[in-house]
């Protein structure tokens, strides 16, 4: 690899391509009104309107006012960032998902460096999802178009770079157009199985101008199989997000007393994170390849609806016609992996409690995995368990809510009859890489995307199962 760029500047531009009305529109740094302007023009006209920067409020994903000023700072302190320029910003039409994107040129080294915003609305996470099966998606076949048509011919070097949806792009150019130079994928996703068989040529060929540069606890990383080399970096602590705050882009920079921003290299990947992937690989190649498309859509409805706050949309998802067969899938899945490594509870216990939930119900975990039969009672007695939650003085807001959800039951039912069938060890959950690929790896191909968001399916179902407990014991 032969860019210029610290790691520290990568992050820091990555940084940059998410500032958004940062004091007013003209704090948006891909906007076509910063054309061939510099990076240092940028950030001398925002901090210009700091006073207008609300320290306390969110300007994008998990990134405050505050936060953003120190990132503004630094780069103000940087006297190689700000001498690049802004070539060209490029911004995706609603009908190709909005995606934003930058050229930027560094005077001092000839470098041209394309930049990718990370996922840009609904239908972005929409194409995310689809990676599960499709090669390649929309939107990763739209960046490379836009890629191809920028002049990059007077360039002595070029690199790509991204965070999360934008790093999976980076990625992907990569390997697909030899002109690549250097690849800082920050966080990004991987590819699905086919992937890797179609492309393993190109993967062999391309891989090594990849650098990975993750947060140790991210869990965006995991997802799919991951290409070119990774580096493990501490991340955030938790704060006013929990665990969610490891995929924020400024989620591995710390800055000491005078303001200059630094990264610090973890040991490795967090196991938690390393549990997860094996789980959710093991489940998508075993997962029948006429259901993938529909699993996709499943949890791309989830997600959106997470996003839109839409809880009765969320829990249609596991109880509609529609996708309640895809989502009792995998949660039967996991219930069943845990029986067989039971050491993915305590790692998905963590994460839970980190973002929030009250994770005492998941004691009867180790109770329930092996009664499905319980389950199926519990399902075809609604009114009995809401008769024994009332008995034993269970939140008003749990009894009513079950009785306006009492479809949860039927999912309980289908679950659990589901959880007979499984052999969750089938298949290996390691990355598929160009040299396993047809191996030992099995014809059936990819990785779930969202492990987080079946876990509110359990939640759900857990609190039932926790009260009945606490009734059976007294």
């Amino acid at each position: 690899m032969n860019s210029n760029l610290t790691i520290e500047e990568i992050v820091l531009i990555n940084n940059l391509l998410y500032a958004e009305n940062l004091g007013g529109p003209k704090g948006t740094f891909l906007s076509p009104g910063q054309e061939m302007k510099t990076i240092g023009d940028y950030v001398k006209g925002t901090l210009k309107n700091s006073d207008l920067i609300e320290d306390d409020k969110e300007y994008s994903t998990g990134i405050t006012g505050s936060e953003y000023k120190e990132i503004l700072a630094a780069v103000n302190k940087n006297q190689h960032l700000k001498d690049m320029i802004i070539m060209q910003v490029h911004i995706e039409s609603s009908d190709a998902g909005g995606g934003r994107s930058a050229l930027l040129y560094d005077p001092a080294y000839n470098e041209a460096i394309v930049g990718f915003k990370g996922t840009e609305g609904d239908a972005e996470w929409i194409d995310n999802l689809s990676g599960l099966c499709k090669v390649p998606t929309a939107y990763q076949q739209s960046a490379l178009d836009w890629y191809r048509s920028l002049d990059l011919s007077g360039y002595d070097i070029i690199t790509v770079t991204g965070h999360s949806k934008g790093g999976n792009k980076s990625k992907f150019i990569t390997l697909m157009d030899e002109s690549v130079d250097n690849c800082f994928a920050m966080d990004g996703q991987g590819f699905n199985d086919e992937f890797i068989k179609k492309y393993a040529s190109n993967i062999r060929d391309y891989q090594d101008k990849i650098l990975n540069i993750n947060a140790e606890s991210d869990f965006v990383n995991i997802l799919l199989n991951d290409v070119g080399k990774r580096t493990y970096y501490l991340g955030t602590n938790f704060g006013r997000l929990g665990f969610v705050e490891n995929h924020c882009s400024n989620a591995l920079l710390f800055f000491d007393d005078q303001g200059d921003p630094s990264v610090w290299k973890a040991q490795k990947q967090d196991k938690r994170m390393s549990d997860l992937d094996h789980m959710l690989n093991s489940f998508v190649r075993s997962y029948p390849s006429g259901k993938k498309e529909m699993l996709y859509n499943a949890l791309a409805n989830i997600i959106v609806c997470a996003k839109n706050n839409d809880s009765e949309g969320i829990i249609s998802s596991f109880t509609g016609e529609k996708y309640s067969d895809n989502t009792a899938d995998l949660l039967a899945f996991i219930l069943r992996y845990k029986e067989e490594k039971p050491e993915i509870m305590a790692s998905l216990q963590e994460i839970l409690s980190q973002n929030g939930f009250d994770t005492a119900m998941l004691g009867v975990i180790d109770f329930v995995t092996n009664h499905e039969l319980l389950m199926e009672f519990i399902g075809a007695s609604p009114n009995s368990i809401i008769g024994l939650l009332r008995l034993n003085n269970a939140p008003k807001e749990l009894v009513t809510f079950l009785q306006n959800h009492r479809e949860l039951f039927d999912f309980l039912i289908l679950t659990a009859s589901k959880m007979r069938s499984i052999d969750p060890t089938k298949y290996r959950g390691d990355d598929m890489t160009p040299d396993t690929a047809g191996g030992w790896f099995s014809s059936f191909a990819r990785r779930t995307d969202r492990g987080k968001k079946v876990l509110i399916a359990a939640f759900i179902f857990l609190l039932i199962l926790f009260f009945l407990f606490l009734f059976v014991v007294h």
